[in-house]
């Protein structure tokens, strides 16, 4: 464990070195200057949130409007519209936001989620284009290494559960991916999962530390100290492809051959659609400058997020959102949540 902690360190500190030192703060301010457009924006951008203050995505939005004031003569002000679980806020970014430029909804995987199970075809993704790639967490199963699953793979683990069905406990929160990833594995595995609710992951962790559950369900944020410590082992991340601060760690679509386990904290800068053309273009490189900054994506990492970006352009994070919420449809469809 030692060597992975040392690993992860290894990996945060290369993360934190600047892209490149070509261009200045200075030159990205000018650079950007020369894009904007003349009569945008004359008033604060809004940065719209829609959970309360002080969570995750508030926190997000507020370093990134810190870091777009830093490229920008610009004021960003962060507002969270919250209410019916996220519903309010996206519903408002859907329908009522106007495509000027001026509101930005900083975003993640449960805006199609609402789409998809509240909206009931009033609204959807669609109506929303894409400026940024954030950054995302993905879900993992953790084990203890004092408990059963102390020196066992996801394989060894899926095999328990299929050989021992109704004896392997889970950590999970109800109805969102985390229950979802343990009836993926149970399906994968031929056998059933305990599945013990908790409100949170980090509530999750503490059983799986007391020795309540065999399994945790979380992300990084919610257990990096007790990973560091050597009391906990990561065994899969529900991640298209191993990720850059865990290298060593399996995905569950490659031990247990599948496709449709992927479950993050994916997040995404939007505007409402139909925001003119050179606005939306301008936004697009304020953002991509901000989120380049090393210093933002150092604050980044600290919550245990990841930064790599693999997408060219906004057109590219649109079709990446496009992908991840049939994936969703496709698992909400095939368990009956939602009619075919």
């Amino acid at each position: 464990m030692r060597r992975i902690v040392a690993l992860l360190v290894l990996v945060l500190l290369a993360g934190a070195l600047p892209a490149s030192s070509a261009e200045t703060v200075a030159d990205t301010r000018a650079r950007l200057a020369a894009l904007k457009p003349k009569d945008f924006p004359t008033q604060p951008l809004e940065f719209v949130v829609v959970y309360p203050a002080g969570g995750g995505m508030d926190t997000t939005a507020r370093l990134l409007g810190k870091y777009v004031e830093k490229y920008t003569d610009h004021r960003v002000v962060v507002v969270n519209k919250t209410g019916g679980a996220g519903f309010i806020g996206h519903t408002y970014l859907a329908t009522q936001a106007k495509p000027d430029g001026y509101t930005v909804g900083v975003l993640a995987g449960g805006v199609w989620s609402d789409a998809m199970q509240k909206a009931k075809d009033k609204w959807s993704h669609k109506n929303f284009e894409a400026v940024a790639f954030i950054n995302y967490a993905p879900v993992t199963w953790i084990v203890s290494t004092e408990g059963r699953f102390k020196d066992k793979s996801l394989k060894d683990v899926a095999a328990a559960i299929k050989r021992e069905p109704g004896t392997v406990k889970a950590a999970i929160v109800p109805s969102i991916s985390f229950e979802f990833l343990a009836e993926q594995v149970e399906t994968k595995a031929g056998g059933k999962v305990v599945k013990v609710p908790f409100q949170g992951g980090a509530p999750g962790v503490t059983a799986l530390l007391g020795g309540h559950v065999d399994i945790a369900t979380g992300f990084l944020s919610e257990y990096r100290g007790h990973l560091e410590a050597d009391k906990v082992k990561v065994v899969a991340t529900a991640a298209e492809q191993r990720t850059s601060d865990m290298p060593q760690v399996p995905t569950f679509n490659e031990v247990l051959g599948a496709k449709n386990m992927v479950w993050s904290a994916w997040r995404f800068a939007a505007v409402p659609r139909g925001v003119p053309a050179d606005r939306k273009k301008y936004l697009e490189a304020v953002l991509a400058a901000a989120l380049r900054d090393p210093e933002l994506q150092a604050e980044y990492r600290k919550t245990g997020s990841i930064v790599d970006n693999p997408y060219a352009n906004a057109a590219a994070v649109d079709a990446a959102i496009d992908k991840l919420a049939a994936l969703e449809r496709e698992f909400l469809a095939g368990t009956g949540r939602l009619a075919k």
